[in-house]
C-alpha cells in the first residue's frame, strides 16, 4: 500500500499501447559500489541466491480506512470492527462517541497518534486531526480504498529504524504516565518516513489509470533490471530495495529479505543451478520468443525461475514486546528470461510470468526524514514545533528517534 503524498511525487503515467521495454539502470541502487551484472562472477560469488542482513520488522501499513494512526486499536470497543473490517465512517462515528477523556484510566489503549500528541503537549491534537482527515478527504460514498495506508513508511522504516523491542513509558507535560507499545512506536516510524523522507532512489514506473480504466498497457519492471538489483544491493551489498508487488493500479509496498535463483533451458525446461547448463545460444534467433524486442547485443538466453521472499506486512498487535517470531514473510514466484552479451553479461530480458513489479525503491542513506519545520530549523517549543509539522502528518523525527531507541 502506498501514500498519496508518495505516489504523486514518484509515479510517471503508462502510455497507451504495448511496445518493447528498454531495460531501466539499477545502478543508484548501488550508491556508488560496483555493480554485478555478469552471471558467471554472480555464479563465481554465490549470488545466485543472497539475503540482506537487516532486521526487517513486520508491521501494520495504518490503513486509512480504519483510522490511519488515529486508530484505537488496543481499545476492546474497536476490536469488532477491526476484525470486520468495517469501513472509515464506523471507525469514525465510534471515535467521535468516545472523546479522550472517556479513556480516563485507560490512556494505554489510546491510539499511536493521540498517544503522540499528549506527549509533546498538544492539546488540539493536530496529529490525530490529521489521521482523521486522510479517511474524509478520501471517502467516497462511504468507501475508502483499501490499499491505502502507510505501507511505503513502514517500508522504509523497517529498514532504517531499529526494531522496537520493548514497551516504553514516559511522562506527558501534564504529568501522565503513558506506555508506547511496540506497535505505536512502529506506526510512529511509519509516518515519519511516509510524509518526511527526502528523494528516494526509484526505478521503473507506477501503472496509472488512463482515461478512467486500466489500459493493459503498464510495463513491469524489466527482468534485466530486477535480476541485478537482487545479486547486487541484496546479493552483495546485503542490504534491501522495496518493490511495488501488485502489478496494476494498487500499490503495495514490500521490502526483499531473500531470493533464489534457479536456470532453465527456454526449450525443454531442464534446471540447473548452473546457468551454462541450460542457456541457448541466440544465433537463430526465430526460435525464440519475442525476438524482435531482443537486445541487439544479444548472445545468448537463458531461462531463470526466481523466488523472492519479501518482510511482510501484519495488522497491529498487542504484544508488550516485539521479535522475529513476530514477523510475516511473503513469497513471490517469478519465470522470466535474461538476454546475455557474449561475456554473460545481463542485458535486459522477458518476463513470462507477467507479475514483477511495476516499480522498485530505496530510500537515500544521504537523507534523513526530518519535518519540514525541522528542516527550516524554526526556533519554537517542542509543542509549537509539533504542531506545525504535525499539520502536514510529520511526527517531530527527534521523538521519534528517541521512541525508538529506548524500545531497543
Amino acid at each position: 500500500m502506498k501514500t498519496l503524498v508518495l505516489l504523486t511525487a514518484l509515479a510517471s503515467a503508462a502510455a497507451f499501447g504495448q511496445t518493447a521495454k528498454t531495460e531501466e539502470d539499477p545502478t543508484p541502487l548501488f550508491e556508488g559500489q560496483r555493480e554485478i551484472r555478469s552471471l558467471t562472477e554472480a555464479a563465481r560469488l554465490g549470488l545466485d541466491r543472497g539475503q540482506t542482513n537487516l532486521d526487517l520488522w513486520s508491521g501494520s501499513y495504518w490503513p486509512t480506512y480504519q483510522g490511519s494512526l488515529g486508530v484505537r486499536y488496543r481499545a476492546p470497543e474497536l476490536r469488532l470492527l477491526l476484525e470486520g473490517k468495517a469501513q472509515w465512517d464506523k471507525h469514525h462515528e465510534l471515535y467521535l462517541k468516545l472523546p479522550l477523556y472517556s479513556f480516563t484510566g485507560r490512556e494505554n489503549e489510546l491510539s499511536p497518534a493521540e498517544k503522540y500528541d499528549l506527549l509533546v503537549g498538544d492539546e488540539e491534537m493536530t496529529l490525530t486531526k490529521y489521521a482523521w482527515e486522510l479517511g474524509e478527504k478520501g471517502n467516497l460514498n462511504g468507501n475508502v480504498k483499501t490499499w491505502r495506508g502507510l505501507c511505503d513508511g513502514w517500508a522504509s522504516a523497517s529498514q532504517k529504524m531499529p526494531r522496537p523491542r520493548k514497551s516504553v513509558t514516559l511522562v506527558t507535560p501534564k504529568g501522565l504516565s503513558l506506555t508506547f507499545f511496540p506497535e505505536d512506536i512502529k506506526a510512529l516510524g511509519s509516518q515519519m518516513y511516509a510524509r518526511s523522507q527526502g528523494p528516494v532512489i526509484f526505478i521503473g514506473k507506477r501503472c496509472r489509470p488512463v482515461i478512467g480504466t486500466f489500459t493493459g498497457a503498464c510495463d513491469e519492471t524489466n527482468p534485466g533490471t530486477f535480476h541485478r538489483a537482487l545479486m547486487t544491493r541484496v546479493g552483495k551489498l546485503k542490504k534491501t530495495f522495496i518493490a511495488d508487488v501488485s502489478p496494476g493500479g494498487e500499490v503495495w509496498n514490500y521490502p526483499v529479505e531473500s531470493y533464489q535463483v534457479t536456470y532453465y533451458n527456454v526449450f525443454d525446461d531442464e534446471e540447473s543451478q548452473d546457468f551454462e547448463a541450460v542457456k541457448e545460444s541466440f544465433d537463430k534467433k526465430s526460435r525464440f520468443a519475442r525476438p524482435g524486442r531482443r537486445h541487439p547485443q544479444t548472445a545468448f538466453i537463458v531461462g531463470v525461475k526466481l523466488t523472492v521472499n519479501f518482510r511482510d506486512m501484519r495488522e497491529a498487535n498487542l504484544s508488550d514486546t516485539d521479535g522475529p517470531l513476530m514477523d510475516k514473510v511473503l513469497t513471490k514466484s517469478y519465470v522470466y528470461d535474461l538476454e546475455l552479451d557474449s561475456r554473460n553479461n545481463i542485458l535486459r530480458g522477458e518476463s513470462f510470468s507477467k507479475n514483477l513489479p511495476d516499480f522498485i525503491w530505496a530510500p537515500n542513506d544521504r537523507t534523513y526524514p526530518l519535518s519540514d519545520a525541522e528542516k527550516r530549523g524554526v526556533s519554537t517549543s517542542t509543542v509549537e514545533l509539533s504542531k506545525i509539522s504535525a499539520k502536514r502528518g510529520q511526527p517531530l523525527s527527534r521523538v521519534v528517534e528517541r521512541l525508538f531507541e529506548l524500545s531497543k
